[in-house]
């Protein structure tokens, strides 16, 4: 089983209480806020591209919190574990290393990653259990147009189909079912490439409806990640 499934299990197993529907929570679980007093706990990951396999950390990303300076991720495993507005939704500005971590190994020494990102913290996704992961790719690693947006989902429970509104068009849409990216829009795991950004948002669809689903901001020259959990 690989780390995604394993994760995404356990969150399944924390969503017993989730509601249908693209946003909606029947009874939020006693989560563990920590050390964040009336904000809101706000944990996960962010790995390099190819993680399924293994699981290689981005220590050096910097995070914006709203209203609350930058976090720097430290931890060899991408573990994110920082604290945010307590609010419907959150947007942290993400800017990738400057440096390779030391488990991406690569024949250019001159790689880098390049590609920013937004991560979309929701606030009913994170009282239901679901933990944020995002990923970014080395330059190369994916062809994307820098005028475009680019749309990751990571799905937190069983794989369905993600899809974007029809007046936003984009590229062919990649997922990882199993350990590897294909073509495809249903994995745990989801790359919508090249979404044309007007009008600043879109609405993400998800097969048989989720928590976290709904609308979402686009920017040109940005990766907009986020969680969702399907039931």
């Amino acid at each position: 089983m690989n780390r995604a499934t394993t994760v995404s299990l356990l969150m399944v197993a924390g969503c017993s209480g989730c509601g249908g529907g693209s946003g909606s929570v029947d009874a939020a679980p006693d989560i563990d806020n920590g050390t964040c007093g009336t904000m809101l706990r706000f944990t996960g990951d962010y790995l390099d591209w190819d993680s399924d396999t293994t699981f290689c950390g981005m220590p050096g990303t910097e995070f914006a919190i709203p209203g609350g300076g930058t976090q720097r991720l430290v931890a060899p495993n991408g573990r994110i574990d920082f604290c945010i507005p307590d609010q419907a939704t959150s947007l942290l500005d993400i800017t990738p290393p400057s440096t390779l971590p030391g488990c991406k190994v690569v024949s250019d020494p001159q790689a880098k990653y390049s590609l920013p990102g937004i991560a979309v913290a929701n606030k009913a996704v994170i009282l239901a259990g679901g933990s944020w992961s995002g990923r970014t790719f080395i330059d190369g690693r994916e062809t994307y147009d820098a005028a475009k947006a680019q749309v990751y989902v990571h799905i937190v429970g069983p794989a369905r189909a993600v899809s974007l509104d029809a007046s936003h068009a984009h590229g062919a849409t990649q997922a990882v079912a199993a350990s590897t990216w294909a073509p495809g829009d249903t994995g745990h795991e989801v790359f919508i490439p090249d979404v044309d950004p007007a009008g600043g948002s879109a609405t993400l669809s998800i097969a048989g409806g989720a928590i976290g689903a709904g609308s979402i901001p686009l920017t040109a020259g940005k990766m907009t990640t986020l969680t969702v959990i399907t039931h």
